[in-house]
């Protein structure tokens, strides 16, 4: 092919500043060197060359045992090639969903220990870190856990006696699933749900007492009896919203109310026999005896191996976690020897999914050590009665849902991490969802901020690659997100914040869709990770696999297939590079945030995805911190509220609610009288029983204290101390009034823009992502004063300085997005000593598209024919050669040109290769421009390109459907890929390969 001398006359224009470069070479080199400035050096190098801490992870699955030596060292020298920096290694059965797989070494076995050995001792050898998953499957449990120690549901029934008389005899048991008439998602519950009582470990907690005549709640109240006694069941994908809704419906007190006073209520645990036996001198009246227990749930381990499985550990006591440290610990601290705290580096506990526990041997004893008084005479609330009023039966129940999230965060994570750090390691722990049942009692930040690495997840949707196939009208099902944001990211993020955690985890891109996923369809949902305050990308999922079980081998029946069997393995690390760059920056300083939202102090108590408040606006960001937080780490400074750990915040937003504990609203008063300024209405109870009725004159007189004359209406601002109050008035104003406007804006109307801010010594951090699939040219607007700004493309690596205009406190920067692309904006202390250019983005055009044909190579061990003449650019799937139509794996487009013209020097030359399927990687005469994974498909040619004749070679990779789908047609002996995930024969076929059209870019 001979290119017009005239037409590369053009190109010799191009500024070095485009950049739409998007190809990345291997490794982390980056031409951003190129200049630096006195501050901001130590960001830069760590931008360029990420350390290995800042790398992505990835679960490590061990499925059946079915590994070996190989395949292990294979693993793991992959992993550090392409820049894995950590491995969760997860020990389970098959592989889910029907995913079933031949059977290896006996976990725990002579066999299995050695390779368990092999494993963390070849980690050491790469500085791989390792983290173990804390039970065989999920969630945490073992043949070492008694039913005594399982999760555990509460039981009651009733016996009505009359006196005066004496009465001796047997109570009789409960049900052995009364009150969980709806049950219907904890996993395996149609194993143990109606099993009989026997069986179930059922024990006694209290029995009381109770004149008869006492009502039970009745109509709209009775119906939130289920939600607010935590035995209400719910599926993972319940919103935040609808889960707490139910629990905060007051109840208030009816005409027809004959509630039983508290006083009345008599104790008779102690005369109660360990067989059940009741003696009691019944005194006038009739009366009626409730008796309180618990049965086990029932519930056991997902996918856990035989010689490893059980029941669930309690999740509200002590016992069952330390029982696991006892057995399953022991095996692996002992096996990784000294390595343990070395390249072993922590425990996990996976995501909650176990159902609903909602009691523990011991709950009356933590009952009173966290609510201070005694809960046997309000048992009878938990079966319907009405105790003293419906307001004093609705505040116990607080209580006791509180007390559940209590023992689970402090019994269960907060013990587990003491275990670990006597150890010497960390603990890693999913511990806010989304669960299963969404409905478990928890406090979730709490729970989080138990954790060294708290972490949550996001899902991929079912077709979340396809126009509309996030529209917010999809159910959460489908989509995976709501209102276009995952579901637990931001909470995870929040609590690392609050907590002072470096890292906000994930466990990323979990799905269905075998083999449909590629670097460049995860790029959007890992920018709306980011832009959440996820900074630690844990892939999910790379299964184990010996390589003597072919391509694509045994897999997990959900997750992304992550390892090296999928077909673009081998550029897999420019993805890879993108991630560690980008969570290097956004583990550097501290998160900025002008809006602290205090999440109030029930249980359950979950933080609702990102979303933006419409008092607050677009363009600012916020944490939500708990109780617990605002307690005991929130402090005030320079009028700014501050925790600890250097995080800091202007305004902290109340609930809409008038019920806050008179020890949240003391806190609150020394806040405002520091300078702190808090938004919200003004409290008029506490929410619970201690000290009531004295508590809510607390509550009243600090209330009016602190708000004096502000009502909400007339009046929407007071003064107290060196702070202020504000009720009614929108947060927007509040700010803009304060001289803080929004931290981020951007000019598009319709344009998507995310962000996130991180604020460091050397720099200001600011991430910006498209989060539409176009291209959007837009100005954006920052916060900053005084700074002369950066781009750095985290995709290529390269920095530059940026042509800006400043009024004000923003400084604005023309910016041009491709679809899904993002860039960090950086402010150095110090100017860039590099002068920026006048234009961030110059104007391309197409001067020249490569027409013709191609000569293309396949590989003829997948299928392919060694090589084919392709006339123009064309879909594989459309070819008539079976070869082709049905070919998985890489192919190279090799095409020559002779080249006639010059390219001025300092002078650049792009190739766009327009439509790729899936992922390109470019060579022009032997060197290597990169690899082609995102938008813009593009790559600069100009250092390859050469006078006279020139050979360009585009290795293209597409998915491995084609191949398993035409396979699944055939007998076995004739296929050419093995694995244990089914395809259809007659199953759509994936478009693949360059469909172009290839054309030579320059300025307009």
């Amino acid at each position: 092919m001979n290119i017009d001398r005239r037409k590369f006359i053009q190109l010799g224009s191009l500024t070095t500043l485009s950049l739409g470069v998007n190809a990345a070479t291997p490794g982390f080199l980056s031409s951003g060197s190129m200049f630096a400035a006195a501050a901001g050096d130590g960001v830069r190098r760590g931008f360029t060359n990420p350390p290995d801490d800042a790398k992505a992870c990835c679960y490590w699955w061990w499925f059946n045992g079915l590994i070996n030596k190989e395949g292990i060292t294979r693993d793991l020298e992959e992993f550090r090639d392409k820049g894995i920096g950590g491995v969760l290694l997860v020990n389970t059965s098959d592989g889910l969903g029907g995913a079933s797989m031949p059977k290896g070494a006996p976990l725990f076995g002579d066999e299995w220990k050695a390779l368990y050995r092999h494993a963390i001792q070849e980690a050491k050898r790469l500085n791989i870190e390792v983290g173990v998953n804390f039970s065989a499957g999920w969630c945490m449990g073992g043949p070492w856990i008694p039913p005594q120690h399982a999760g555990r549901w509460v039981l009651q029934s009733e016996t009505t006696v009359k006196g005066p008389m004496k009465f001796t005899g047997k109570l009789p048991l409960p049900g052995n699933r009364a009150g969980y008439d709806h049950v219907f998602n904890p996993p395996g519950f149609k194993d143990y749900i109606d099993l009989p009582l026997e069986q179930l470990d059922y024990r006694d907690t209290a029995v009381v007492a109770f004149p008869k005549g006492a009502s039970k709640l009745t109509g709209e109240r009775a119906k939130l009896i289920p939600a607010k006694t935590n035995r209400k069941d719910a599926s993972n994908f319940i919103k935040a919203k609808d889960l707490m809704e139910p629990v905060l419906a007051p109840w208030q007190s009816a005409p027809e109310d004959r509630p039983v006073p508290a006083a009345r209520v008599i104790d008779l645990t102690g005369q109660l026999s360990a067989d059940g036996h009741l003696d009691w001198d019944v005194p006038e009246g009739e009366w009626i005896i409730v008796r309180t227990g618990h049965r086990m749930t029932g519930s056991k381990l997902m996918i856990a191996p035989p010689e490893a499985n059980g029941l669930s550990v309690g999740w509200l006591s002590s016992e069952g976690v330390e029982l696991q440290f006892k057995h399953l610990g022991k095996i692996l601290l002992e096996e990784a020897g000294p390595l343990s705290a070395n390249t072993l580096k922590y425990f996990c506990d996976d995501s909650f999914e176990d159902g609903f526990p909602n009691w523990t041997e011991k709950i009356l004893e933590k009952f009173r050590e966290y609510r201070g008084y005694d809960a046997a005479p309000y048992l009878p609330v938990l079966a319907g009665y009405i105790v003293t009023s419906a307001e004093v039966s609705d505040r116990f129940l607080h209580d006791y849902r509180k007390t559940v999230a209590d023992c689970m965060a402090d019994s269960h994570y907060r013990r587990f991490a003491e275990l670990c750090h006597k150890h010497g390691l960390q603990v890693q722990n999913e511990a806010a969802g989304p669960s299963r049942s969404g409905t478990m009692c928890m406090d979730g930040l709490k729970n989080l901020g138990r954790s060294d690495r708290p972490m949550g997840e996001f899902w991929l949707g079912l077709k979340h690659d396809e126009e509309g196939g996030l529209d917010d009208n999809l159910s959460y099902g489908v989509s995976r997100l709501e209102l276009g944001q995952n579901k637990v990211t931001k909470m995870t993020a929040s609590a690392a914040h609050i907590y002072g955690r470096k890292t906000a985890s994930a466990e990323a891109f979990t799905a269905f869709r075998h083999w449909n996923d590629y670097p460049g369809s995860l790029k959007q949902a890992t920018d709306r990770a980011f832009c959440e305050g996820i900074n630690r990308i844990v892939i999910h999922t790379s299964t184990a696999t010996r390589p003597q079980d072919g391509k694509p081998g045994y897999e997990y029946g959900a997750g992304t297939h992550f390892n090296p069997n999928v077909t673009w393995w081998n550029q897999s690390g420019a993805f890879l590079s993108y991630i560690a760059r980008c969570q290097y920056l956004l583990r550097e300083g501290k998160f900025v945030a002008d809006i602290l939202y205090y999440n109030g102090d029930w249980a359950p108590n979950i933080v609702e995805p990102k979303h933006t408040d419409p008092s607050l606006g677009k363009g600012y960001d916020y944490d939500v911190c708990n109780a617990e937080v605002l307690l005991q780490r929130l402090d005030v400074k320079n009028k700014r509220l501050v925790l600890p750990d250097g995080m800091s915040y202007r305004l902290l937003v109340l609930p809409d609610t008038t019920r806050m504990p008179a020890e949240v609203l003391r806190k609150i008063r020394k806040l405002v009288q520091q300078g702190a300024t808090v938004v919200g209405p003004r409290p008029e109870q506490d929410p619970g029983l201690k000290d009531y009725p004295a508590c809510d004159a607390d509550v009243q007189k600090l209330a009016a204290e602190i708000w004096g004359n502000c009502d909400g209406v007339q009046v929407k601002r007071h003064t107290f101390g060196k702070g202020r109050i504000y009720w009614n008035t929108p947060l927007r104003d509040i700010l803009q009034q304060d001289g803080a406007g929004p931290d981020f804006e951007h000019s598009g109307v319709n344009a998507y823009i995310d962000f996130i801010h991180r604020t460091t010594p050397e720099a200001e951090i600011y991430f910006v992502a498209n989060r539409h699939n176009r291209l959007e040219k837009i100005n954006c607007q920052f916060r900053i004063t005084g700074r002369r700004p950066e781009i750095w493309d985290p995709v290529s690596g390269n920095m530059y300085p940026a042509a800006y205009s400043a009024s004000g406190n923003q400084v604005t920067l023309a910016m041009e997005f491709a679809p899904f692309q993002s860039f960090f904006v950086i402010f150095p202390q110090q100017a860039p000593q590099k002068p920026a250019q006048p234009v961030n983005f110059p104007e391309l055009t197409r001067l020249m598209d490569i027409e013709g044909g191609w000569k293309v190579k396949f590989d003829t061990a997948w299928g392919g024919p060694a090589e084919a003449d392709f006339p123009t650019l064309q879909d594989w799937t459309q070819r008539p050669e079976e070869g082709i139509r049905y070919y998985s794996g890489t192919a190279t487009y090799v095409k020559q040109f002779t080249f006639s013209g010059t390219v001025q020097r300092g002078k650049k030359l792009f190739l766009d290769l327009g439509v790729v399927k899936n992922i390109a990687e470019v060579r022009l005469n032997g060197q290597p421009l990169g690899i082609v994974w995102t938008a813009p498909w593009r790559v600069d040619i100009t250092s390859a390109l050469r006078p006279g004749n020139n050979l360009l070679e585009i290795a293209v990779v597409n998915l491995w459907p084609n191949r398993l789908i035409r396979d699944a047609g055939l007998p076995p002996e004739q296929r050419l890929t093995n694995t244990n995930i089914a395809f259809k024969s007659d199953a759509p076929l994936l478009p693949s390969g360059l469909l172009g059209p290839v054309t030579f870019m320059g300025l307009k």
